[in-house]
């Protein structure tokens, strides 16, 4: 891997079901000599005592309040799933505080000629093998299961009640109306399996001056799925973004 990031941050923000481990992409940053960092959101940690904010503005204040506590802004970031949705309302938004941003495969657009699986509709124990196309990974299988069998559960609830209040019932927080505002280097990465999103709903990003590529093999969370390809496509989107920075 080259060193020219050495010294360099990227923000992750994880997706739907959570950040149970770091992905082999993430690892491949971190050997390319980024920084990876990955704030820990209130509600979609899963810590007890979180309460669930009114509407969308409430949780934009939650997230950049947690990604201001880390410091490492301004710097690129990589948001998965509901977190590409939540990274790309960063860079409308916030512009001076996102430099570069990797999107993969964001909620945030409904298209209801391709509506996708409604995962909330499902039992909680089948959920999992819907957003991978190659079998759950090991980290996702019990997820938190390093808390114990008393706090691992209720962790695993309370962040998919957080997440499920971001996305339920539709996904769409309005970004067809705002991703054209968008003016950092951004890069759209989509699963070509995804269940929840399938590839057409990528279309409207496209529309919007964000041309999306398709990953063979993958569904929803495709950097687990297709961890070398990604990991590849990262590192080189950011290597050379920070070159010419």
């Amino acid at each position: 891997m080259s060193d020219a990031a050495d010294g360099a941050t990227v923000v992750y923000l994880p997706g739907i079901a959570g950040h149970p481990a770091n992905s082999p992409a993430l690892d491949a940053l971190g050997d390319a000599g980024w920084d990876v960092v990955v704030p820990r959101v209130p509600g979609l940690d899963g810590r007890s005592g979180f309460q669930v904010p009114d509407d969308y503005l409430g949780w934009l204040t939650i997230v950049w309040d947690s990604l201001d506590a880390t410091g490492a802004l301004p710097c690129p970031v990589v948001g998965a799933s509901l977190g590409g949705m939540l990274a790309a309302d960063l860079a409308v938004f916030r512009p001076e505080a996102v430099t570069a941003a990797v999107l993969l495969a964001p909620f945030g657009i409904f298209d209801a000629a391709q509506p996708g699986l409604d995962v909330y509709a499902l039992p909680a124990a089948e959920r999992m093998s819907h957003l991978f196309a190659k079998g759950v990974p090991e980290p996702f299988v019990e997820r938190f299961a390093e808390l114990g069998p008393d706090d691992g559960p209720v962790t695993r609830y309370l962040c998919d009640v957080a997440a499920a209040s971001l996305l339920w019932p539709l996904g769409d927080r309005g970004h067809a109306r705002r991703i054209r505002r968008i003016g950092c280097p951004t890069l759209v990465l989509w699963g070509e399996l995804d269940e929840l999103l399938p590839v057409p709903t990528s279309a409207a990003w496209a529309e919007h001056g964000l041309p999306v590529e398709v990953v063979a093999g993958a569904g929803h969370l495709l950097e687990w799925d297709e961890p070398d390809g990604v990991a590849a496509r990262l590192v080189e989107f950011l290597a050379d973004f920070h070159r010419g920075a």
